[in-house]
C-alpha cells in the first residue's frame, strides 16, 4: 500500500506534443483488468503530462511519468462524492416529500439521483479533463 507523499509511475508511449505538455498513452497491457482494457482500446486511456525538464522527447518513444500520490485525492473526490451525494439526496428527498412512500421507492429515486450524478460527471470529465499532475521523468 502507498503511504501520501509518495509517487505513482505510469509507462507510456507518446502519442502527441504540444509544447511543454506531452500526451501519454499509458502501458496497461495486464495491470487494467476492470474494464477488459475498452476504455483505452477505445482511445480514451491516456495522460497528460508536463515536460519541466526539458527532456528531448519524440512520439512514439517510451517515457515514464510520475505524480504524488496526494495529488489524486482531489481528483477521486471530485469522481465519487459526486454520485454518493446524489444517492443520498435522492433518498432523503423521497422520504421527506412523499413520506408514505416506502424504502423501495425512496432507494430507487436515490439510485436514478446516483446515476445521473456519476453520467455528469462522466460527460464533464470527457469535455474538459482533469488538470495535468503528472511530469515525464525519464525517457525509457
Amino acid at each position: 500500500m502507498k503511504t501520501p507523499g509518495q509517487s505513482l509511475l505510469e509507462k507510456g508511449k507518446v502519442r502527441e506534443i504540444s509544447g511543454n505538455r506531452v500526451i501519454i498513452i499509458p502501458d496497461r497491457s495486464a495491470a487494467c483488468f476492470g474494464c477488459m482494457n475498452m476504455e483505452c482500446k477505445a482511445g480514451g486511456g491516456f495522460l497528460i503530462a508536463e515536460n519541466p525538464l526539458g527532456l528531448p522527447v519524440e512520439t512514439g518513444q517510451m517515457v515514464e511519468a510520475q505524480t504524488d500520490a496526494v495529488s489524486l485525492i482531489p481528483q477521486a473526490l471530485t469522481a465519487f462524492l459526486p454520485p454518493i451525494l446524489g444517492f443520498t439526496a435522492g433518498f432523503i428527498l423521497t422520504r421527506r416529500l412523499f413520506p408514505g412512500a416506502g424504502e423501495a421507492v425512496a432507494a430507487f429515486a436515490g439510485l436514478a439521483l446516483f446515476f445521473s450524478a456519476a453520467f455528469f460527471v462522466y460527460r464533464a470529465r470527457r469535455g474538459k479533463p482533469v488538470g495535468t499532475s503528472y511530469t515525464v521523468t525519464r525517457i525509457l
